[in-house]
């Protein structure tokens, strides 16, 4: 069984933790003859376990999600109706879990269903000094809860974005592309599709930068990135894997027609017009995924026919270790 997520974990501990502090209730209620709040918090300890049986056995984590909210908040405002304020504080934490495990609009909208109807129990009640009172500081929870798990969210998703974004050519770096071929296997032990995978060299790209500087071949990286890009379809990912190597995966394509694509692309780069006219070409080597080979070896097979490429003159796109084209200009 692979490893569980953060979010898995975070569940299963939620509802086990909240089955634990309720549980002392039960006998509390129970030993003051409260039977029916008793048997509440008897049926809510019940169904959180549940829960951590349904999380731990089928792993849907996001249908668990909204099911744990949903039913904690009906929980808290059944008991806040039926027993009175004395348990409202429930809500306050429960809001900041709603917002940790939830979307920030889907937390709100349970939240303010919850303090609109346990608003509605308690306003006869209560003076109208201590009803706003209650309200206002649930409400200004739910706000800065949203503030700041919305913050926590955006700042996530920059950091993941910074962590698998080569931040010259703006391509997916080597942690992109280790996620992306995991999930490509994954979806490939599911259901086999044909799938490969190029990887790229520019060739004599040393050459380039001893001559013209880094900067000049830093332009020229972004540039090839850029003609590639154009000429890719939105099915594929483009990575930068080395320093001057990129693989294109997946293609979802037999291997000729990824050969074809190949060549298209070896053909474009050698005819374009790089800044202060240089001339570049590129070697590729092409290998088709086979079924259960790891992402390691997939990359070798590639990694191997892009090798002989270059032994052969460069400016090639070879297969699964065998030449497939030689054009008759070298570089």
């Amino acid at each position: 069984m692979t490893k569980r997520t953060t979010s898995e974990t975070m569940l299963l501990i939620l509802s086990a933790l909240s089955a634990l502090l309720i549980l002392p209730f039960v006998y509390l209620r129970y030993s003051e003859g409260d039977y029916l709040v008793a048997l509440i918090d008897a049926i809510i300890i019940l169904i959180l376990i549940a829960f951590f049986i349904f999380v731990y056995v089928t792993r849907k984590v996001e249908k668990a999600k909204l099911l744990l909210a949903s039913f904690l908040a009906v929980a808290i405002a059944s008991v806040v109706i039926i027993r009175g304020l004395g348990h409202i504080y429930w809500l306050y934490p429960a809001i900041i879990a709603f917002y940790y495990i939830l979307p920030e609009r889907v937390a709100g909208v349970i939240c303010l269903l919850a303090i609109s109807v346990i608003s509605f129990q308690i306003y006869p009640q209560l003076s109208i000094i201590d009803f706003v009172t209650i309200v206002m500081s649930l409400l200004l929870t739910l706000l800065f809860s949203f503030m700041i798990f919305n913050n926590y969210r955006k700042s996530n998703e920059k950091l993941t974005l910074l962590a698998t974004i080569d931040p010259l050519t703006l391509t997916g770096n080597r942690r992109a592309l280790d996620l992306k071929l995991a999930d490509i296997l994954a979806d490939q032990k599911r259901q086999f599709t044909q799938a490969s995978l190029l990887l790229l060299d520019l060739d004599h790209f040393k050459r380039i930068n001893d001559k013209y500087g880094h900067a000049i071949g830093d332009q020229i990286l972004v540039d090839v990135v850029q003609a590639l890009s154009e000429h890719t379809r939105p099915l594929d990912a483009l990575f930068r894997y080395g320093g001057e190597e990129f693989i294109i995966v997946p293609l979802k394509i037999t291997l000729p027609d990824a050969i074809a694509v190949a060549e298209k692309l070896r053909a474009l780069i050698a005819n374009h017009q790089f800044v202060k006219g240089i001339q570049l070409t590129i070697s590729i080597g092409v290998a088709q995924y086979r079924m259960d080979e790891s992402a390691e070896a997939w990359i070798a097979r590639a990694d191997a026919a892009l090798y002989v490429a270059k032994e052969d003159g460069r400016n090639k796109v070879v297969a699964e270790a065998k030449k497939i084209h030689c054009p008759t200009q070298e570089n």
